[in-house]
């Protein structure tokens, strides 16, 4: 087997490489476009579909704990609102409110009751003294101003 016209002229027009570089680097190039064809397509899949699933993995792990950690801010969030407004019925003197957590028609109202005034009787008794003094004294300080 003797060299192309390709490769002769290669190698008058370059001396120091020859034909022998010229059919060496025919060879390499089929047997690289073989080998992409056949080997490096499957390779390729081969080493990366594993990094490509761990990748989409991590993105969903990721946006589940987002979406979950979202989720539990909000619910928090509602759970804080619910308890808030309960107390605030409470303390305004929601009918609703005093019906189920303090009156006798209540659902285990008696233990709240119980509760609070074994927590609460002294603070809530001098608050409410203290309450009736300041307005004691309002209503003194009108008189005063009525009358003088």
């Amino acid at each position: 087997m003797g060299y192309s016209q390709e490769q002769t002229e290669f190698a008058e027009s370059s001396p120091t490489l020859g034909a022998e570089y010229k059919a060496a680097s025919e060879v390499a190039n089929r047997f690289l476009v073989h080998w992409q064809e056949e080997h490096a397509e499957k390779l390729a899949k081969a080493v990366m579909k594993p990094l490509m699933d761990e990748i989409q993995s991590q993105v969903w792990d990721a946006f589940r704990d987002y979406l979950f950690c979202d989720t539990e801010y909000n619910a928090a969030g509602v759970m804080r609102d619910m308890v808030e407004n309960s107390v605030k019925a409470l303390i305004g003197g929601e009918k609703w409110a005093n019906r189920k957590y303090i009156s006798p028609e209540g659902y285990r109202t008696e233990e709240v009751r119980k509760t609070l005034a074994k927590l609460y009787a002294d603070e809530i008794k001098d608050a409410r003294i203290a309450d009736l003094e300041k307005e004691v004294e309002q209503l003194n300080e009108r008189l005063r101003w009525r009358y003088d």
